[in-house]
C-alpha cells in the first residue's frame, strides 16, 4: 500500500515538535508503515495531493493520503481525495482541530498514528461551494473578515493565531456592517439582512459548544445571525461558548441539502474551514453524501 503523508510545516503542533517529519515517518516505520514523509508550505499541500491521487487512481492501487495540519490543510487535502477510493488520514496538528475532534479522532500524535495503521475507512459527507470542497464549515459576513484579519495579524505581529484572536475580534466589530443577502432554498427565497450567514458541513448545535455529533446525516446546516444591536452581536460568541444562544431570537435555522446566497455585490469574502477567500456570486452550496473516506477510530453514527 502507497502511503504519503504532506505535513503543513507552519501548523501549530509541527512547528513546536522539533523534527516532525522524522517523528512521523519513524512513528509509522515502528507501526509497520513505509509512508514518503513531506513537510511542505501550505499552499502546496492542496497541489500535491491532487498530484499523488490522480496518480493513484491511475494506477489502481490501494492508498492512503496523511496529512498532518490544522483544518485548512485538511480541507485541502480531502477536496483531492473526494469521490475516490483513496483514503485520507489525519495528523490533528493545528491549533484547534475541530474536524478531527467530530471524528473522534485522538489529539495526541502517536495515538492518531495507531488510527491511521489500523486502517479502518468511513465514508463521511462533504460540502461544497461553487465546486470548493469543505469539511467543516463556510460563512459570509463578519467571520470571513475576522479570519482575514486574524492572519493579517499573524503575518504583521508574528502572533500564534490564539493570540491574534484579540486585535481581530476588536477590528471585526469595529469594521463589521450588515449586509443584504438572499436566501434561496427548499422552493423559498429570502431577503435578509444579516452580519453573518454560516453554512456547516452537517449539523452544528450551538448549545453544545457548536460541536458536530454526526458527519454522515446528508444535509448542510445554515444558520443567519438575526439583525441585533451591536452588543448583542459582540456578546454572540460567549453566548455560544456556554450554550446561552436563543435560537428564536439570535439565529435562523435551515437544515437542507442545496442553499444560493446571493448578493448585490459581484464577490464575496468567504471563509472556508478557517481560510478567507473571495468568491463569485452567487454563492451554491451543497452536501455531498458518503464522498470521502477517512481513516477512523470506530464507526460513525449515520443518523
Amino acid at each position: 500500500m502507497k502511503v504519503l503523508a504532506l505535513i503543513n510545516q507552519r501548523a501549530g503542533t509541527a512547528a513546536r515538535s522539533g523534527d516532525i517529519e522524522k517523528l512521523v515517518r519513524e512513528g509509522f516505520a515502528q507501526r509497520g508503515i513505509e509512508a514518503e514523509v513531506r513537510l511542505v508550505a501550505g499552499p502546496r499541500i492542496g497541489e500535491l495531493a491532487k498530484s499523488f491521487v490522480d496518480e493513484q487512481v491511475r494506477s489502481g492501487h490501494r492508498s492512503i493520503l496523511v496529512a498532518g495540519g490544522g483544518d485548512g490543510t485538511l480541507g485541502a487535502a480531502a477536496a483531492a481525495v473526494v469521490g475516490t477510493d483513496v483514503a485520507l488520514g489525519v495528523l490533528p496538528l493545528g491549533t484547534l482541530n475541530h474536524f478531527a475532534k467530530d471524528l473522534g479522532l485522538p489529539i495526541k500524535l502517536g495515538a492518531a498514528m495507531d488510527v491511521i495503521a489500523a486502517n479502518k475507512p468511513v465514508a463521511i459527507d462533504v460540502a461544497e461551494v461553487n465546486g470548493r470542497v469543505f469539511l467543516n464549515n463556510s460563512s459570509i459576513g463578519i467571520y470571513p473578515f475576522f479570519v482575514a484579519e486574524r492572519s493579517a495579524q499573524q503575518r504583521r505581529r508574528g502572533l500564534g493565531k490564539l493570540l491574534a484572536f484579540g486585535p481581530a475580534l476588536a477590528r471585526t466589530l469595529r469594521s463589521a456592517s450588515w449586509q443584504a443577502v438572499h436566501v434561496a432554498a427548499q422552493g423559498e427565497r429570502k431577503r435578509l439582512r444579516t452580519p453573518c450567514v454560516f453554512v456547516g458541513n452537517n449539523f452544528y448545535d450551538v448549545a453544545n459548544l457548536g460541536r458536530r455529533m454526526n458527519l454522515s446525516s446528508q444535509e448542510l446546516c445554515v444558520y443567519v445571525i438575526k439583525q441585533q444591536s451591536w452588543l448583542g452581536l459582540a456578546v454572540l460568541p460567549f453566548k455560544i461558548a456556554f450554550g446561552l444562544v436563543d435560537s428564536r431570537r439570535d439565529l435562523e435555522l435551515l437544515r437542507v441539502e442545496t442553499v444560493e446566497i446571493t448578493s448585490h455585490r459581484r464577490k464575496l469574502l468567504v471563509s472556508l474551514d478557517g481560510e478567507a477567500i473571495r468568491m463569485a456570486m452567487p454563492l451554491n452550496f451543497r452536501i455531498r453524501p458518503a464522498a470521502l473516506r477517512v481513516l477512523s477510530p470506530g464507526k460513525l453514527d449515520a443518523k
